[in-house]
């Protein structure tokens, strides 16, 4: 009768102890995700700035010359990067100005000759990047960007005689590879002209793109 009991005793054990083994397993299964993620690093090709502080720009865009239509504006640049965040640049621009409403109603008026019309300005500017960033062309390709203000002075040769000209504007700079950029930009010139008559503030608009390398 003794040993019974003790084989019931046994039995019960076992039995528990399997119960538990089985309930620890089953919380192991139910703890375990049912998909396992496969996440692989993938590389990205990223333009960086090379160590040449210098940048040399040709761009191309409009200008609007006030009360002389808008024409086709060309030039250069070359800027030297202080630090990050600041920056010089000079440059120098070439248009040509078209007629004004008065010539276009008067027939053979001309408040300008040809030679008068052509349009040239100088300045040099203090730029500063405000909002360094990234854009990305796909999953493999990064490419550095800069948002940059830029206000600067010089001079303006048009209607036969040199103007003392305030500038400011803003500009976006893409860096395709460690040495090359696109910069698309907004600029506008400030000087005081009297070719109709009262002496005003002329405010020409001008819009561009360039391509720079760095040297």
């Amino acid at each position: 009768m003794e040993n019974r009991i003790k084989y019931l005793f046994l039995s019960q054990a076992v039995v528990a102890c399997g119960l538990l083994w089985a309930s620890a397993a089953g919380a192991a299964e139910t703890a375990r995700p049912l998909i396992e993620p496969d996440v692989v690093p993938v590389p990205v090709d990223e333009a960086l700035i090379d160590t040449e502080n210098f940048e040399a720009t040709g761009f191309v865009g409009v200008l609007n010359i006030e009360d002389f239509e808008s024409s086709l504006v060309y030039g250069g640049k070359l800027t030297y990067h202080l630090s990050e965040s600041f920056f010089f640049e000079a440059g120098v621009g070439f248009a040509e100005g078209g007629e004004t409403s008065f010539e276009r109603l008067a027939g053979n008026v001309q408040v300008l000759t040809d030679d008068e019309r052509s349009y040239r300005y100088y300045n040099i500017n203090l730029g500063y990047n405000v909002l360094p960033g990234e854009a990305f062309l796909s999953e493999d390709y990064a490419f550095n960007t800069n948002f940059y203000l830029i206000a600067g002075a010089g001079a303006t040769d048009f209607a036969g005689d040199t103007r003392f000209t305030l500038n400011a504007g803003a500009g976006y700079q893409v860096l395709l590879t460690d040495s090359v950029s696109v910069h698309l930009g907004v600029r506008q010139h400030y000087y005081r002209i009297d070719v109709l008559g009262a002496e005003k503030t002329s405010m020409n608009a001008e819009i561009s793109t360039g391509l720079s390398v760095f040297f």
